[in-house]
């Protein structure tokens, strides 16, 4: 429960520290003073994002902290987040929020900084906020299921079935995706086959075509290579006067020179070396020679691959180097098509085992549904008369949407399959008895609304507190803002819940607010003297200008400044004897009131509100 809140250059408030406590706390002052100021900041640290204008004029940063006492349940979930408790033998959170004028700000648990979202977390787990509007939500039957589904504890069902449907969706979108690319792959697979068949047939080999070329280049110069090797011949060896020749002749005579000089003994080795290599060239042109090749045929044989392999580079309009891998990348697409056949047949073979499981889990959340709602409806029934809405009834229509290509299918008939199953949900109302149950959107006036949402809460804080689960609401399609009123949080928070009533039924109100407030702690923002005088703490909202600045400042209200106030609340400003007398009376029933339901007395409540003076 919240304990304390610090609140510093909010809006109007300079500094102000107030302490709340258990059971039925509120808060009363005149229109403008700042009630709703209070519970602005308390929005803040619960994640809500700030707003720089609401920061105090002359100010740069506001700050909201707020002291909580955990149980042991929300002391384990602070240490799954990495937040020790402030005191290990009465567990406390410490929730500070720094809002900064540049847009900048930091959050902190127990000193730690924090992200948004973990506030976020921590504040659904402390709060359930009723803001001044929220009762509109009945409005939207798109809520409807989730308050159904809360109030039947299916929370968990629920997610779990929506992780189910995402995974069908994603499946059902690679299907999808697989089914176009075979579809655009089969289309042109007549023309992939006859690629492939065409660059398998030509296989043409890396560097073949520079092969080619310099073929080409041989064939065409073959006789005039023949002639040139065959006069090389002659020179060398053929020929009167051949060079082979001559360095024999040459030989003989160094031979004879060297017998009378032995000193170049040395220069007739050397020309013997020449006059064999001359011998083994003359001997290697012969075999070129004849090596050479005369052949047209050879030769069209040559330029008509020359022809193909340039073809098909223009045709694919890549060097002939890579058709060898085009080759493969076509085969390998061919053969693909094959691969993703079978990993068709394995996505539907899944979905249809996915379609099956969601089938059976729907059906489930569905017959739960339809045993809770009966169980709700006659709840409802009897919160309403303790509400002031005598024969009032409220039904939960329940419905599918018949869709053509719905997943879900019953005997012959396809229905619409959604994340959160396969039902919709509207409330009906009637006010009056013998009345047609028609849409709560239609038919439910402002005060009737305001008290189907009271009813609601108290409907689901019974039934989560029996249940001891952790959650406290599902969330809506429509958004975090839109949150099925919840009940298993330890703080109720209502923002001028009396919108639209009066008299009998703000009495009717009142005690179950005083009802509520035996199990859990309830902070209330009203008007109405019929719902303050069950508080178990009174606090009074003021505003006044000290200079030349305006600041709210906030008061327990004890005795004789309660029944004031209470009979300000009844008479307006002109406070007379007979109103302060009737004031009194009130706070006499509404003690009468808890003595009669088995409450006890009202626990005292000491003044724990400190109001800072303005800085200066």
């Amino acid at each position: 429960m919240l304990a304390e809140l610090r609140i510093k250059n909010y809006a109007l408030i300079d500094d102000l520290t107030v302490e709340f406590s258990p059971g039925l706390n509120v808060l009363s002052g005149e229109t403008g003073a700042g009630k709703s100021i209070i519970l602005g900041a308390l929005t803040l640290i619960l994640g809500d994002k700030p707003d720089a204008d609401m920061i105090r004029t002359g100010a740069d940063t506001a700050q909201v902290e707020g002291r909580f006492d955990v149980d042991k349940r929300l002391a384990g979930e602070c240490s799954e987040l990495g937040i020790a408790p402030a005191e290990e033998g009465a567990p406390q959170l410490l929730l500070r929020r720094r809002a900064e004028r540049s847009g900048r700000g930091a959050a902190y648990a127990n000193d730690s900084g924090i992200t948004i979202a973990a506030l976020q977390k921590l504040g659904d787990r402390l709060f359930d906020l009723h803001g001044q509007h929220q009762h509109q939500l009945l409005l939207k039957p798109e809520i409807h299921l989730d308050i159904l589904d809360e109030y039947a504890g299916l929370h968990s069902e629920r997610s779990e079935f929506a992780e189910r449907f995402l995974t069908y969706e994603e499946k059902s979108a690679e299907l999808a995706r697989l089914d176009k690319e075979l579809a655009e792959r089969r289309a042109r697979r007549d023309l992939t086959e006859f690629q492939l068949k065409e660059l398998s047939e030509a296989r043409v080999r890396p560097a073949e075509l520079e092969e080619l070329g310099r073929e080409r280049d041989l064939l065409q110069s073959a006789e005039r290579r023949f002639t040139l090797a065959r006069q090389l011949e002659e020179l060398l060896s053929e020929q009167e006067g051949s060079i082979i020749g001559l360095l024999g002749i040459a030989g003989k005579t160094l031979r004879e020179l060297a017998e009378l000089d032995p000193g170049l003994a040395e220069r007739r080795a050397r020309l013997d070396e020449a006059r064999a290599g001359a011998d083994d060239l003359w001997r290697e042109l012969v075999g070129y020679r004849e090596s050479i090749e005369f052949s047209p045929e050879r030769m069209d044989e040559v330029n008509s691959r020359l022809f193909l392999i340039e073809r098909l580079e223009r045709k694919y309009g890549m060097p002939a180097d890579e058709l060898a891998s085009l080759e493969a990348r076509l085969r390998a697409e061919f053969d693909s098509i094959e691969l993703e056949g079978s990993r068709r047949e394995e996505l539907t073979r899944a979905l249809a085992a996915i379609r099956q499981d969601l089938t059976t889990r729907a059906e489930a959340l569905s017959r739960k549904r339809g045993k809770a709602r009966t169980e709700l409806e006659r709840r409802l029934g009897t919160e309403f008369e303790t509400l002031g809405l005598g024969k009032a009834q409220l039904a939960v229509s329940m419905s599918r949407i018949p869709d053509l290509n719905g997943v879900y299918e019953r005997k012959g008939e396809c229905f619409r399959l959604m994340p959160t199953g396969i039902d919709t949900a509207e409330f009906l109302f009637t006010a009056n008895p013998g009345e047609e149950l028609r849409p709560l959107r239609k038919v439910a006036s402002g005060g009737e609304l305001s008290r189907v949402m009271l009813a609601l809460k108290g409907v689901l804080s019974q039934a989560r507190d029996m249940t001891q689960s952790s959650s406290i609401g599902i969330v809506s399609q429509a958004g975090d803002s839109e949150r099925a009123p919840g009940g298993g949080v330890p703080t109720l928070v209502f923002d001028e819940i009396d919108v639209g009533i009066g008299g009998r039924v703000a009495e009717s109100v009142g005690k179950r607010l005083s009802r509520l407030a035996r199990s859990h702690q309830v902070i209330c923002i009203t008007h109405l003297p019929q719902i303050a005088k069950y508080a178990e703490r009174h606090l009074l909202v003021t505003k006044s200008v000290r200079g030349d600045r305006t600041t709210s400042s906030i008061r327990t209200l004890e005795a004789d400044a309660r029944v004031e106030e209470l009979a300000r609340m009844t008479s307006g400003a002109a406070v007379t004897r007979a109103g302060l007398a009737h004031a009194r009376e009130m706070l006499e029933s509404a003690k009468g009131h808890d003595r009669a339901v088995g409450q006890g007395p009202r626990r005292p409540t000491p003044p724990r509100v400190s109001d800072r003076a303005p800085s200066r």
